[in-house]
């Protein structure tokens, strides 16, 4: 009786692990309320045809930093003449309307910049251009009226009076790269063993731009090769109200509108980069479709939490409590798409 009940047991156990292990294996089904194929006719897009310049990109990263070390090892001294582009000044300033001073618009402890790469933060233009020609102890008063559109809505509309008091003006000292320069500043003996570390430590950020290349390539192909001719409604709204909030944040954040923002980043209004958007990610969902691709509830599971990392998420529920478990699913399926166009592209590199 005992021997039978466990083995009973043992049966139940078993079944119940099978049950598992065929629910984590088992294919997500997900819910579409349109047919891609009545939007899509399938292109080309396998053995996509990809040239990077991968020197040219290696080149432009490795100036940027030796660019930016010239700065750190840039030095300063005084100077008894105007102030002229790439000086160092160090400048006062107070603001006054109807005799009030205005805090917002004034600074006596002063403002370090270099002339010409940097601003008083004022969003006044006439004042950075007061300071060129200016020698150290000079004073200059300037009467401004502040633009009904200035983004601080207390100052809109006043004429102000600007006292600007030039206190240091500084002449760069800037390093050649040389070899004697790198040597005593970096320890490496030639301009070339500079440039290979410098190289070697950004490896990853020149992976990341070549990859970046190869996508922008083959996803401008595909484009080309698939021929898009409606756009759900569905899609359009979910995709408009996803980029309307993350769009709108850069937008908000560089006090710019949405089309002022994309039109400055992608040279394209919001509407037409929403469009884009869609016609993308149409084209990748006609690919899983074609490929056959598909998500298992145990990837899934495993997969979520990179996934929600790399779109902005810290915490997977968070993530998941957003966007809910099907529209997860179906970018994950997308980025399948596009991760198989780009493994089967025919990359050369020059």
């Amino acid at each position: 009786m005992r021997k039978s009940f466990l083995r009973k047991t043992a049966v139940v156990a078993l079944s119940a692990t099978m049950l598992m292990a065929t629910a984590c294996n088992s294919n997500i089904k997900v819910k579409y309320d349109y047919n891609v194929e009545d939007y899509v006719q399938v292109g080309q897009y396998e053995n996509i045809a990809v040239e990077v310049d991968r020197t040219s990109i290696e080149n432009e990263l490795i100036e940027k930093k030796i660019k930016q070390d010239v700065t750190d090892n840039t030095t300063y001294t005084e100077v008894s003449r105007g102030a002229m582009d790439s000086d160092q000044i160090l400048v006062t300033y107070t603001a006054t309307s109807s005799g009030a001073t205005l805090s917002g618009l004034t600074n006596t402890d002063g403002t370090t910049m270099i002339l010409g790469t940097d601003t008083l933060g004022l969003e006044l233009d006439e004042l950075e251009q007061a300071l060129y020609g200016m020698t150290a102890g000079q004073t200059k008063v300037l009467i401004v009226d502040i633009p009904e559109d200035y983004s601080t809505e207390l100052y809109r509309g006043q004429r102000v009076v600007f006292e600007l008091t030039m206190q240091t003006v500084a002449q760069a000292n800037v390093p050649m790269i040389t070899n004697a320069y790198v040597k005593e500043t970096f320890g490496y003996d030639t301009v070339e063993e500079y440039r290979e570390s410098i190289k070697e430590s950004l490896q990853s950020d020149i992976d990341s731009k070549v990859d970046d290349a190869i996508q922008e390539d083959v996803l401008a192909t595909l484009q080309d090769t698939f021929k898009v001719t409606g756009y759900p409604d569905s899609l359009m709204d979910e995709v408009t109200s996803r980029l309307q909030e993350s769009i709108g944040f850069y937008a908000d954040f560089s006090n710019l509108s949405k089309d002022e923002y994309c039109q400055q980043q992608y040279g394209i209004s919001f509407d037409d980069f929403v469009k884009k958007s869609v016609t993308q990610q149409l084209i990748m969902e006609a690919i899983v479709k074609d490929q056959n691709i598909s998500m298992r509830e145990y990837d899934y599971k495993g997969e979520l939490d990179d996934f929600a990392s790399a779109n902005g998420f810290s915490n997977e529920s968070t993530f998941e409590e957003k966007y809910g478990k099907d529209k997860i699913v179906k970018a994950m399926l997308v980025q399948k798409a596009q991760d198989y166009v780009i493994n089967h592209a025919n990359v050369t590199y020059k």
